[in-house]
């Protein structure tokens, strides 16, 4: 007579099935839950450099690099009465997590731009020389980009409206205006007349910011680097990579300035000349 053999029979092996599926799930679940963590502590940026340096990116930054050259020599030309002060280069790729505090890094497209600035210090009737400077940049194909007021002469008109302190800078040597007008401190955008829209932020494109200025003001320059106190810096953003650097300080080059000339410009020329998306592939 045979007698019976325990679980290890027939009613026993859908036990065991039953926990062998539970330990598969939990496994899976434990899998997602150390990918989420991982992806969530994982910050690394895409590789910029690679991108940066690919040749299709570097044949853009050379034609960027000849554009903006060639646009700063113009604009130098055509103010005879304006005295050059210098240009500062900045060319890098970058990009940056969009989503730096919680959950996963979401990392915007790699975008390279080229930022060439001219500066230059002139005496003068300022409302001659910002009739002269829109006739310039309107004859040389830029046209003021966003709300109106978008011409130097417009902008100047609408901050006297809105009236101000005695101009620190009154008494200063080349001044032709009379004493207590408000100091100059202005910019404005521009983008070439055969761009039919502005750049999209990490878009393509290029735009020429304007900016005039005299004491206590410095001129906003888009300079492409970090400016601070007094220093220098690249950016130190994770994903910055930069192709070329020749800084010059704004604030050092305007107080220099100053202490012989009335007013300073500056003339960036900001070129965005590549982009590459970063979205996962399917």
């Amino acid at each position: 007579m045979d007698h019976p053999t325990g679980g290890n029979g027939p009613a026993g092996s859908p036990a065991r099935g039953c926990l062998i599926a539970v330990l598969v799930a939990v496994g899976l679940v434990c899998a997602l839950v150390l990918w989420q963590i991982h992806r969530i502590l994982d910050r690394t940026p895409p590789d910029v450099g690679a991108f940066a340096h690919s040749a299709a990116t570097q044949t853009a930054d050379a034609a960027a690099a000849r554009t903006s050259s060639a646009g700063l020599t113009n604009l130098t030309a055509a103010l005879p009465w304006a005295v050059p002060l210098g240009t500062s280069v900045a060319d890098s790729c970058h990009t940056e997590d969009q989503n730096p505090f919680i959950g996963p890094a979401h990392w915007a497209p790699i975008n390279c731009v080229r930022s060439s600035v001219l500066y230059l210090a002139f005496d003068g009737n300022i409302r001659t020389h910002l009739h002269q400077l829109d006739a310039m940049l309107a004859e040389q194909k830029w046209v003021g980009s966003g709300l109106s007021p978008n011409t130097l002469t417009g902008m100047a008109t609408w901050m006297s409206q809105a009236g101000g302190e005695p101009s620190p800078a009154g008494s200063q040597q080349g001044s032709t205006d009379p004493p207590g007008s408000q100091p100059i401190c202005l910019s404005t955008t521009y983008g070439p007349a055969t761009q039919k829209h502005d750049i999209p932020y990490g878009g393509l494109g290029v735009r020429l910011r304007v900016a005039v200025a005299e004491l206590p003001c410095t001129p906003r320059a888009e300079t492409g680097d970090i400016q601070i106190g007094g220093r220098l810096e690249k950016a130190a953003v994770d994903g910055t990579v930069y192709l070329a650097w020749h800084p010059l300080l704004t604030d050092t080059v305007s107080r220099s300035a100053y202490t012989t000339h009335r007013y300073v410009v500056a003339f960036s020329i900001v070129d965005s000349y590549a982009v590459q998306s970063t979205a996962p592939k399917d």
